[in-house]
């Protein structure tokens, strides 16, 4: 199975409904504007090659045949975020292909017990079953990514690509995750075939 896993940052920041806006910084009109986010950079795994990608204007056609050729889609928040912007700003569906949302098969499973969808985001997770954590803050992306700061957006989408990876294996080798709410608990959460397996 061909599997890629990927994130983006966004080109516009997000304007905050309470912080006021930073002088020179380009803002889309909200969350619902996914269009006018535009993209900075895409960070992608490549299962079948090995590889980390890093996609921008320049070689976005490339990742349309990375996204054509693969069987399945992974990402965290991908399905309602990654995915819309993705389509709305360059164009390519990831939709078309299977998808899994990490975030969505969490939530999937603290429902089935009762519990809040807060506090399930990469980052609690990842620091929870792995002792690290992002190297930055999302947010700040699109606003760096405006002042030149290109390495450490890049850096930063890479880094959020190694923490999904790192959460999709652990959940496709034992099909459970520890809770980042409670270190004594597991997420049982429902698992894909693992890209190094065969269907």
């Amino acid at each position: 199975m061909n599997t890629i896993i990927y994130d983006i940052e966004i080109a516009k920041a997000i304007p905050s409904k309470s912080e006021p806006k930073e002088e020179g910084v380009e803002y889309c009109k909200g969350w619902g504007d996914h269009a006018g986010m535009g993209i900075a950079c895409l960070c992608a795994y490549d299962y079948r090659e090995d590889r980390y990608r890093v996609f921008t204007e320049s070689n976005r056609k490339e990742l349309g045949k990375l996204i054509d050729g693969a069987d399945l889609i992974v990402g965290f928040n991908s399905i309602n975020f990654d995915n819309r912007v993705l389509s709305a700003v360059w164009g390519v569906d990831a939709s078309k292909r299977n998808n899994y949302d990490i975030l969505r098969g969490i939530w999937a499973a603290v429902a089935l017990v009762g519990g809040a969808r807060g506090g399930y985001g990469l980052d609690a997770c990842c620091a929870a079953n792995f002792g690290t954590k992002k190297s930055g803050n999302g947010a700040m992306a699109p606003v760096d990514w405006q002042r030149g700061k290109i390495g450490d957006v890049i850096d930063y989408c890479l880094q959020d690509v190694r923490l999904t990876k790192m959460l999709f294996d652990e959940i496709c080798l034992h099909g459970s995750i520890r809770s980042p709410k409670d270190a004594h608990k597991t997420i049982e959460v429902k698992r894909p075939f693992h890209p190094l397996e065969t269907s």
